[in-house]
């Protein structure tokens, strides 16, 4: 192996442990709570070397939401985009995504909860994953719940509520652990998919079918 292949090879493994560290303090500390110095000790990296690749720590958050969203956004994609029933694709939407979610967790955590209003730039660059997520939830889940129901279903509501459906047994499990020990190790599950399933299509159906019928 000659020294560029060498070279080339370590500044890529550099970048790789700076994100690496920086989703793992994020995730536990916050964003705010991390300073860039204390993420190039834990990355193992001179200082220079994060301003080198990222930029930023805002350029560097960026990044991190970019490998969760690139891959949440594909898994709907993928699942959501087909022609079989409404039933059979959220199952198979829920099943993949508490897959990425348990492989990706501090991701996951980092994606959810770190929403610094006081950055609007890192709002809008959320948002802008957001929509596209939104437009495949009104295509593929709200437009045919409102034709079932006779009632509008919003994709601003339904969107974000499906995602922390999912979501929330991975936020909460050290919580879960000590109020139940052993149900966090059932998260992601065939049982638990199954019951995020059920309770989306009947409980937002039913809603929707009570509101219709008062009406």
């Amino acid at each position: 192996m000659n020294y560029k292949v060498k070279k080339k090879q370590a500044t890529a493994e550099s970048k790789d442990r700076i994100i690496k560290a920086a989703v793992a303090l994020f995730a536990r500390q916050g964003y705010a709570g991390t300073g860039l110095r204390e993420l190039a000790a834990a990355a193992d990296v001179n200082l220079a070397m994060i301003n080198y690749f990222f930029g930023s720590k805002q350029k560097l958050l960026k990044a991190i939401l970019d490998v969760f969203f690139k891959g949440y956004l594909a898994i709907a994609r993928s699942e959501l985009t087909t022609d079989d029933d409404l039933q059979s694709k959220i199952g198979r939407f829920i099943a993949s995504a508490g897959t990425f979610f348990e492989a990706h967790r501090d991701y996951l955590i980092v994606a959810i909860t770190e929403l610094p209003h006081d950055h609007p730039e890192i709002v809008e660059y959320k948002a802008s994953w957001g929509k596209q997520m939104i437009e495949i939830i009104d295509r593929e889940i709200c437009r045919p719940l409102s034709a079932e129901t006779g009632s509008p279903v919003s994709p601003v509501v339904i969107g974000p509520m499906l995602t922390s459906m999912m979501a929330s047994p991975f936020l909460f499990a050290p919580l879960t652990e000590r109020l139940r020990p052993g149900d966090s190790e059932r998260v992601g599950g065939e049982d638990w998919q199954e019951m995020i399933s059920m309770i989306f299509l009947w409980g937002i159906g039913g809603v929707q079918k009570k509101r219709a019928v008062l009406s």
